[in-house]
């Protein structure tokens, strides 16, 4: 038995962080092939480490940030639609090309309800909360 269904919008994971490391590596190579005409060794490893450090830092930032984003965006959407303290089980799985539903647990009115989040498309998902 549904208690109560809801839309809410949860905004997508905006990756400008990832700017920073990307200079690193555009610059990086800038100095490994400067060091490599100006027969510098110095400058040419260092262009290789500086490459190697910034290609790691966007791999883990892009894993990394992108999972603390969506979660942080799922805790404020149910906040907005004022439920306090939730919590989700799963993951944002890929099936079929589609994301699956995402269960969750919150405190609404002093009572722990549960639910789902289903993507709609978009940055659009269904808040449905559950009966027992």
């Amino acid at each position: 038995m549904d208690v109560a269904t809801a839309m809410v919008t949860i905004e997508p994971w905006n990756p400008w962080p990832l700017a920073f490391p990307t200079i690193v590596v555009i610059a990086s190579v800038m100095a490994s092939v400067v060091g490599s005409r100006c027969r510098s060794r110095p400058v040419r490893e260092a262009g290789y480490a500086g490459f190697v450090v910034g290609t790691l830092a966007v791999v883990w930032m892009t894993w990394s940030l992108s999972g603390l984003w969506d979660s942080s965006a799922r805790e404020t959407a149910l906040a907005s639609a004022g439920y306090e303290s939730p919590t989700f089980s799963g993951g944002t799985d890929v099936m079929a090309g589609e994301l699956t539903p995402l269960a969750w647990q919150a405190v609404r009115d002093g009572e722990r309800v549960h639910g789902v989040l289903r993507p709609l498309g978009g940055d659009g998902w269904e808040l449905r909360e559950a009966g027992d």
